[in-house]
């Protein structure tokens, strides 16, 4: 048996989608201020993870053959990590 897990970053989700507006308001700043500057201020690219990369993730821990690969954490995320 393995257990692993997929630590994803923000996720272009409709929920991220709908917090988009709602932090520009709170925050008194543009929407692309808090995609940009907010949201994806610490990944290495700018981009959001998409639901395709937690996926591809996912297919990968399970097509492992080894069941040495378990007890592992992947962050999907463009380089951010929460802290």
């Amino acid at each position: 048996m393995r257990a692993n897990v997929v630590c994803p970053g923000f996720v272009r989700t409709p929920l991220v989608d709908k917090q988009i507006p709602e932090q520009a308001k709170e925050l008194g700043i543009s929407e692309a201020e808090v995609i940009k500057n907010v949201m994806l201020k610490d990944t290495v690219d700018g981009e959001f993870t998409t639901v395709d990369d937690v996926a591809d993730a996912v297919l990968f821990f399970a097509g492992a053959k080894t069941n040495a690969l378990t007890g592992q954490s992947m962050v999907v995320s463009h380089g951010w990590f929460m802290q």
